[in-house]
């Protein structure tokens, strides 16, 4: 039985090799749907200044990749310097810029209209941060403490692709999957297996 099981799997190996391809993109298909699913849903969490600036503490507090967290604390730590100014500015009444933050972060989750567009725009993740310190890491006096809003929408870091390759004039169906800067691409003739592609980005701006 082993015996006549073999000869089958010689036999269609092409045919086979075909469908486990297919059987795979389908499984990074299904990844990808659900790794996009857990970024669609909207997070909001306060994070004190400290957090926003430590990359592993971003990672886990957000549930984001590692890139995509060292990108933001790289993002964040500027705009926490003044590179950058807010897109929009408005003000609660509180008697603390802590509890102003959990004014503005409960706002956010109810999605309160008295809220401007630019905080109530939907986003895979949002943290509200209370800013008490200056870029030198020194306390700033009351008057100028705030509270920050970042609205992120992460990089999406699974692809799926299908296309078609021209090699001697002949057209071959490509299937491909990409996650990060690795893409790997396999070329099929009809339903012949003809061979493989694997690229890096070396670049990403």
């Amino acid at each position: 039985m082993l015996e006549r099981a073999w000869t089958a799997v010689t036999a269609h190996k092409t045919a086979l090799l075909v469908i486990l391809c297919l059987l795979l993109v389908c499984i990074a298909y299904a990844v990808g749907r659900y790794a996009g699913h857990e970024a669609a849903e909207e997070k909001t969490v306060v994070m004190i200044q400290e957090e926003t600036q430590d990359a592993r503490k971003l990672k886990n507090r957000l549930d984001i990749s590692t890139a995509n967290a060292n990108a933001l604390e790289k993002r964040i730590t500027a705009i926490q310097e003044g590179h950058s100014a807010p897109t929009t500015t408005y003000y609660v009444t509180a008697p603390t810029v802590e509890r102003a933050a959990t004014v503005v972060e409960r706002q956010i989750r109810t999605d309160d209209a008295a809220l401007p567009m630019a905080v109530r725009e939907k986003s895979d993740r949002t943290v509200v941060t209370p800013i008490i310190k200056d870029k030198d890491g020194q306390d700033l006096p009351p008057e100028q403490q705030k509270v920050d809003v970042y609205k992120i929408n992460l990089r999406k870091d699974h692809r799926i692709k299908a296309g078609a390759t021209m090699v001697d004039g002949k057209a071959l169906m490509t299937v491909g999957y990409e996650q990060g800067r690795v893409e790997a691409l396999a070329h099929f003739d009809g339903g012949k297996y003809k061979g493989a592609t694997v690229m890096y980005n070396v670049a990403e701006w």
